[in-house]
């Protein structure tokens, strides 16, 4: 009867870590964007902000070992704007049970920086993005995704 008892807790647990890595990593990871205010002919700063569930991390833009996929957005072109290149935050050092150096990566709330330029003719407009993530614990890494993130411009 033990056995029986033992072999169903293992099945749970199984299963929940399975329902875990189906979810992905877009499951512990909330991507939002704020509205960018530009005037006509001018810059401004656009950010999207990850906000990541405890105990979870997401490797940094530059990851320490070659074989960890890195956190990426790409901002489509639209006409009528000039989008800069992403500023990402400094990465923290951290060390994990399952390797054996420390690893780059971001935690808790992580803001992604670019600069959005609009043209004379420009109006409002939302530009679309791709964020690539990949979610990890200490213990697993979800499936890595790719989420689409609509960045809101509002030109005066």
């Amino acid at each position: 009867m033990q056995m029986k008892k033992l072999l169903f807790l293992l099945a749970i647990f199984s299963l929940s870590g399975a329902a875990a890595l189906a979810q992905g990593s877009a499951g512990v990871v909330k991507v939002s964007a704020a509205t960018v205010k530009v005037k006509k002919g001018a810059a401004a700063t656009g950010v999207v902000t990850l906000n990541i569930d405890g105990g979870y991390h997401i490797n940094s833009n530059r990851p320490s070992e070659s074989f960890l996929i890195a956190t990426a957005l790409k901002i489509q072109p639209q006409a009528g704007f000039t989008v800069g290149g992403v500023v990402y935050p400094r990465a923290k050092l951290q060390k994990f049970s399952f390797s054996s150096k420390p690893l780059s990566v971001y935690a808790g709330n992580v803001a992604l920086k670019f600069t959005v330029r609009a043209a004379a003719s420009a109006s409002n407009q939302t530009l679309k993005g791709k964020l690539t993530i990949q979610a990890c614990n200490d213990q697993q890494c979800l499936r890595p995704q790719t989420v689409d993130v609509n960045i809101p411009i509002e030109v005066n």
